[in-house]
C-alpha cells in the first residue's frame, strides 16, 4: 500500500470525520486532525487561452462549408489540425476560423 493511499484510507476512517455538509464542529468538540498535504504539481496547467473554439472546415468551390472538421480550443493545435486536413485533402481549401474571423487558410491548389 502506498503512503498516499494509506493516508486516504486514515483520513476517511477518522471516527471524528465530519460529513460534507455538516455544521462546523463547536468550540470544544474534537475534530478529525486528518488531512491531506501533497506537494504542488510540477505541471502547470494551463487554462483554455479562448472562450470560443477554433474551427476547421472544408469548403467547397461555390463558398459553403462542404465538411465540419474539428473543433479545438488550442492555436497550437488547431494549426497542426489545419495542416493534417491539408493532407488529407489536397483537394479542397480548408480554413481555420473562430466564429467569422478566418485565422488561418490553405487554398485549394490549382
Amino acid at each position: 500500500m502506498q503512503q498516499l493511499d494509506a493516508l486516504r484510507h486514515l483520513s476517511g476512517s477518522c471516527r471524528h470525520q465530519r460529513r460534507p455538509g455538516a455544521p462546523p464542529a463547536r468550540k470544544y468538540e474534537t475534530v478529525c486532525q486528518a488531512r491531506l498535504i501533497l506537494p504542488p504539481s510540477k505541471k502547470q496547467i494551463v487554462p483554455t487561452p479562448i472562450q470560443r473554439g477554433l474551427n476547421v472546415e472544408a469548403w467547397t468551390a461555390s463558398g459553403s462549408i462542404e465538411w465540419h472538421l474539428a473543433t479545438v480550443y488550442s492555436f497550437e493545435l488547431g494549426h497542426l489540425v489545419l495542416d493534417a486536413a491539408a493532407t488529407l485533402y489536397p483537394d479542397q481549401e480548408i480554413t481555420l476560423r473562430q466564429a467569422c474571423r478566418v485565422i488561418a487558410k490553405r487554398e485549394k491548389p490549382g
